[in-house]
Formats: C-alpha cells, sequence, structure tokens
C-alpha cells in the first residue's frame, strides 16, 4: 500500500475537520481508516458521546471481522481497566486502539494482528480530531432549553435511518430490531403556560425532556419537535415493545409531581419508520396516532396500524394539537 499522507496526518486531520455533517465525517473516518490500517479492522463508537452507551459497531472492513472481534463488553472492560491514555494496547495478539471524550472512553479502532507505535499514535491523534469534531457537530444540534436534539436534526436523522445508515454493521441481538416514530405532546399545556406562567412551563418542558431522554436509550434519538411537542426515534423488536417502551414514558410522566403544576400528563402516536416514505408522510401518520390519543381523552399511546386508514386516507387528512 502506497502511503499517501505525511506522517504526522496533517492532510488527514484536515480532511475530518472539513466534514459538516455526522454522517459525512464517519464516512471520512472510514476512508481514513483504510487508508492508515489496510484491510482487517472494526470501528466501535458511542454515538452519543456518553459513558451510558457501550461503542458499538459502526464499520468493518469486512462482515466476518466482528466474529474475529467477540463480545465487544470483554475489550471494553480492559480498556476501561487501563484508563492511562496508551496509543495502542495488546489483546488476544490483535491492536486496540482507544480513544476518548472529556476523559470518557468513546470508543475504540481494532485491527487485526500487531501494529506499529507510529501507526497508532498517528490513528490516536486522528481518531482525537474524529471525536472533537463529532462533539462540535453534535452540540451544535442541542436544543438549548431541553437539551434535546433540535428540529433541524430530525429531518437529517429520519433520512439517515430510511437509506440503511441507522444499524449498527454488528447486531448484539439475535433477532434484528426496527425503527419507530414517537410523536410525544403534552396535554393542556396552553393551560400550564396561561395559569403558572412561561418560566413554570419552560421548566415543565424541560423536566419532562428529561423524563424522554431517561427512558430511552442512549442510542436512540430524542428531539424538541417544537413547543411542547417531542419526537422519539427509537428501536424495538416489534410493535407490542414498542407500545410496552411507550407505555412506560407515559405513566413515568403521568405519576411524577411537577413544581407548582403537580401533575402533567402527556399523548403519543407511534409508526413504524419505512424506507419508503418521504420524512413528511413518516410523521404524518405519527401524527395521526397523536391526534386519536388526543381526541379520545389523552393521556394514551396509540399506534398508527390501529387506526386502521388506508394510504389514501393518511394523505389527505388534517390535523391540529392543542
Amino acid at each position: 500500500m502506497s502511503i499517501s499522507y505525511s506522517p504526522c496526518g496533517h492532510e488527514l486531520t484536515l480532511e475530518l475537520l472539513a466534514q459538516k455533517s455526522e454522517l459525512v465525517l464517519m464516512q471520512a473516518l472510514e476512508r481514513v481508516i483504510s487508508d492508515v490500517c489496510g484491510e482487517s479492522y472494526a470501528f466501535y463508537f458511542s454515538k452519543s458521546l456518553s459513558e451510558k452507551e457501550v461503542p458499538k459497531s459502526i464499520f468493518v472492513s469486512h462482515r466476518d471481522f466482528c466474529v474475529v472481534v467477540g463480545p465487544v463488553d470483554a475489550v471494553v472492560d480492559k480498556l476501561q481497566q487501563r484508563q492511562d491514555d496508551k496509543h495502542l494496547i495488546q489483546y488476544h495478539g490483535d491492536s486496540v486502539i482507544p480513544f476518548y471524550h472529556q476523559a470518557q472512553l468513546v470508543g475504540f479502532l481494532y485491527i487485526e494482528g500487531q501494529v506499529n507505535l507510529t501507526t497508532a499514535t498517528l490513528m490516536k491523534h486522528l481518531l482525537t480530531v474524529f471525536a472533537h469534531q463529532m462533539a462540535t457537530l453534535h452540540f451544535a444540534r442541542i436544543d438549548p432549553l431541553s437539551e434535546l436534539l433540535n428540529r433541524q436534526t430530525f429531518d437529517e436523522k429520519v433520512m439517515e435511518i430510511t437509506n440503511g445508515d441507522g444499524f449498527t454493521v454488528c447486531r448484539d441481538d439475535s433477532e434484528d430490531r426496527k425503527w419507530y416514530l414517537a410523536m410525544v405532546d403534552i396535554d393542556h399545556f396552553k393551560q400550564v403556560n396561561d395559569n403558572f406562567g412561561h418560566v413554570i412551563g419552560d421548566e415543565v418542558i424541560l423536566l419532562v425532556a428529561q423524563k424522554i431522554k431517561a427512558n430511552f436509550r442512549a442510542e436512540d434519538y430524542v428531539f424538541r419537535y417544537g413547543g411542547e411537542e417531542f419526537a422519539v426515534l427509537f428501536q424495538s423488536h416489534n410493535d407490542d415493545s414498542a407500545v410496552v417502551a411507550l407505555e412506560r414514558l407515559r405513566n413515568a410522566i403521568a405519576s411524577s409531581r411537577f413544581p407548582q403544576v403537580e401533575h402533567v400528563s402527556v399523548s403519543l402516536g407511534f409508526t413504524e419508520v419505512v424506507d419508503s416514505l418521504q420524512v413528511s408522510e413518516q410523521v404524518h401518520k405519527a401524527d395521526l396516532a397523536l391526534y386519536h390519543s388526543k381526541e379520545n381523552g389523552r393521556n394514551q399511546v396509540t399506534n398508527y396500524l390501529a387506526l386502521g386508514l388506508a394510504e389514501s386516507q393518511y394523505a389527505c387528512a388534517e390535523i391540529e394539537l392543542f
């Protein structure tokens, strides 16, 4: 393999820093790793940049290499026991290069066989650059009030999922999971603002946002969609397990006490994300289910499929939430 970069990797660093979207940055990193490391590698990363999320396989040089890596938890445990910022750690005869963000392990590069210290040092630098750039892009997409992903990021994430970029390469589960979209709306929120003021209203939005985020895994996506409405892109094995997750959220909010307001409830509607629909169509189906929850007593979860609508019916329906 001919080397097309300087020993310090300046050109590769600039390539990573030039990327302005998370997906394109990930694709750029894959090209960089392939250029530097050759043919047998696996890249693991915590997309949420959170210590609560175990790094998952993002891409591999070839699909069978996931089997070579073995149980990811064992690799992570070894790395977490070695919080000494080593550029290179040997694992069962192979090479592991960990990288961190704010002193937390957020990923590692697993390379088959032995790599030299020069290559390991270069890759550690590039992975650190990648983590910092990913954090910069990620936090630019955060809604300042709710601390959730903002509305501008929503379309991008739905399109990533429908284009096949939503799942990691290697699955830890024996059964594949599906992506679902849920729309969550705080019931009678206008009354909260009218009776208690906008400061308390903002606090209710923040507390509900925290409960939504705590209810889902770190690799799921939670957005403040607008006003008192939230969107959740989450993974589940089937419709029944999706209902269980959303009912757990609904109950957690309904059973909580909020300052001054005391009690708040939410209505939810959800649909499976399918790759044959536009983003607006996915949202419309989830909104129809949400509207059904609102019209039938609020504080409940509705699956779009339970509405029994033909595709031509949902396309021309009008929705107004209040």
